[in-house]
């Protein structure tokens, strides 16, 4: 029989952390506490809405002695008494772009998954490369044929989970393995509880963890006291002493570390590990060599595509909001909060219309604070379609001090597939100006890129090449800075700016009798058609389309097709916008259209 640790996205995922103990009883919370290592399985369930996932959930919790009675999923979630870590997400959309990170960062802390798909329905597009994805994660997943419902399939299902898929020792881990009998563990889930603030869930990948113990974290470079360990069973949480390597466990009084941070015992043990691997990769004549923080992969976080601006209702509520978006971005780091230079608003970026909406939703239910969102707005690009020098001097006196620097520099266009931008100096410059200097030019460069010559929106895909500066005595770093900025706008104008647009992967299923109108919807919308695909009763239509012509397309989908149709959106690229349509957004942006 087995002990079960869940963690689920309603979209696609359910997380387990399986003990195997013998037992005919329902199992005591505390009889299951710190299991020997090689009876640990940490896998997820895997599969769409209503594939399967919770029900076959409930059988597995039933059959291996942890719940007494089979019934629906809302009873079945208030009576599981498993370890439980909630994501906070509960939506129908079919694989919804807007919440990937969710099940990425519950994936990294897996071992091994098992997918579940419906076989009535047929397997889609996105399962297959969704198993993909997790094979590339070298996860072990495990398919076995079962009718969870008819309570079929499940006992051998669990005991394929025991045979077939590995323990935490039985995983390995290279970077953990320099740690030895120390500390090692990834925070991979923040939550906010009212009475205990963040709560913190690791997974623990060697040592052991200890409540009311001081911890390192690598990625914040900083010392944090760990003030209780629980052991989360659904909605109960059981405070225990210490928990060893692979398990998954909760912690509170960590106040600086977010999700995708690497803990260890101390900064001391970290330094060790360190010189472990730099030891071994000496020994074997390694031209590479280890860096200087052994820190565990996190989660990869996309840029946000939309964003919009957030007001309280009063300004005696300002402080409020603030924190309130600060707990929120702990808990999500794909949500982005800045504040706009030129109005001083508060600006929330996030991954698309129902994230944004699902934020302002919990502020309100959460936070007890009525806030006004502005226009939903498409977070564009900008590159540069040519080279261009610029020269600009600045001379400002500030008190009794003069400030008196001069800047030329170059800007190049890099490769179309270029996202990222570039800067370097020539090797006069740099060998004639100081550290601190160069610095500042740097400084002064980055904040440039941050705004670009057409819309303001961040700049892509462009190199700076620093000619020449010259600066008199006394002149500040932040004067410096300055004046590269200035003379890196007018060098991107220059060079004619482009505005880039970011284009959206689409897949919509769909019976055949409304195909027409959804593809004549889509031609309205820019939109280029793929390919179309047949499954059994449906058609499958792939095609790209810009984000900026989807804003409310679930809704305008659902009209066309009855309610018969089913979509996914996932970020395809950023495209330039062609010279007529990006007139028509500068027109827009303007207030002229």
């Amino acid at each position: 029989s087995s002990h079960v640790s869940y963690c689920t996205t309603e979209a696609c995922l359910t997380v387990h952390n399986f003990f195997f103990l013998p037992s005919d009883e329902v199992k005591s919370l505390r009889a299951v506490v710190n299991p020997d290592i090689s009876k640990i399985r940490n896998i997820g369930i895997m599969a769409h809405i209503d594939a399967g996932k919770t029900t076959t959930t409930e059988r597995m919790l039933y059959f291996s002695g942890y719940t007494r009675a089979l019934g629906g999923e809302v009873t079945f979630r208030k009576r599981m008494s498993t370890r439980a870590v909630e994501l906070n997400v509960n939506f129908s959309t079919i694989s919804h772009v807007d919440f990937t990170l969710e099940v990425e960062r519950a994936l990294r802390v897996l071992d091994g998954a098992v997918a579940v798909f419906d076989a009535s329905a047929g397997v889609e597009v996105w399962q297959k490369l969704f198993v993909v994805k997790i094979i590339n994660h070298n996860i072990n997943k495990l398919f076995i044929k079962l009718i969870s419902l008819k309570n079929k399939g499940v006992q051998p299902l669990l005991d394929a989970i025991t045979a077939y898929l590995p323990a935490p020792n039985e995983r390995n881990h290279d970077l953990v393995r320099w740690y030895k009998d120390d500390l090692c563990a990834l925070a991979f889930k923040v939550v906010h509880d009212k009475q205990r603030g963040p709560l913190v869930f690791v997974r623990i990948y060697s040592g052991s963890m200890k409540a009311q113990s001081a911890v390192y974290n690598i990625n914040r470079n900083g010392t944090e006291r760990m003030s209780r360990l629980l052991l989360p069973f659904a909605d109960q949480h059981i405070e225990i002493p210490s928990l060893s390597a692979g398990n998954i466990a909760l912690t509170v009084g960590l106040k600086q570390t977010v999700t995708g941070d690497t803990i260890v015992s101390s900064k001391a043990s970290s330094a060790a590990a360190v010189r472990r691997a730099q030891k071994e990769a000496e020994s074997k004549s390694s031209s590479q060599r280890e860096s200087s923080s052994l820190a565990l992969a996190g989660v990869e976080v996309p840029e946000p595509v939309f964003f919009c601006s957030i007001e309280p209702p009063t300004l005696a509520k300002q402080a409020d909001l603030e924190h309130a978006l600060n707990c929120l971005q702990r808990e999500d780091p794909s949500l982005k909060v800045r504040t706009d230079l030129d109005s001083g608003q508060t600006i929330l970026c996030g991954m698309g219309e129902l994230h944004i909406e699902i934020i302002h939703d919990r502020i309100k239910r959460e936070f007890n604070i009525e806030t006004h969102l502005g226009p939903l707005q498409v977070a564009y690009r900008e590159t540069i379609l040519q080279s261009a020098t610029a020269t600009d001097t600045l001379d400002r006196t500030l008190g009794d001090k003069r400030h008196v620097v001069t800047v030329e520099l170059d800007v190049h266009a890099l490769m179309e597939s270029s996202t990222s931008c570039d800067m370097t100096f020539e090797e006069e410059v740099k060998t004639q100006l100081s550290a601190g200097v160069r610095e500042a030019v740097e400084n002064g460069v980055q904040s440039a890129y941050l705004q670009g010559p057409v819309l303001g929106f961040p700049v892509e895909g462009v190199k700076t090449v620093i000619q020449h500066v010259s600066l008199e005595s006394g002149t500040s770093a932040a004067m410096v800075s300055a004046c590269v900025s200035r003379c890196m706008l007018k060098a991107l104008k220059l060079a004619g700016g482009q505005v880039l647009e970011p284009v959206m992967a689409l897949e919509v299923t769909v019976g055949e009798e409304y195909l027409s109108p959804v593809l004549a919807d889509l031609a309205q919308r820019r939109g280029t058609v793929c390919d179309i695909q047949s499954r059994q009763e449906n058609k499958v239509l792939l095609a790209t389309v810009p984000l900026a012509e989807m804003m409310g397309y679930s809704t305008v989908l659902r009209t066309l097709t009855s309610g018969n149709a089913t979509f996914s959106l996932e970020l395809s690229s950023y495209e330039p916008m062609n010279t007529q349509d990006q007139n028509i957004l500068l027109n827009k942006m303007a207030g002229l259209a």
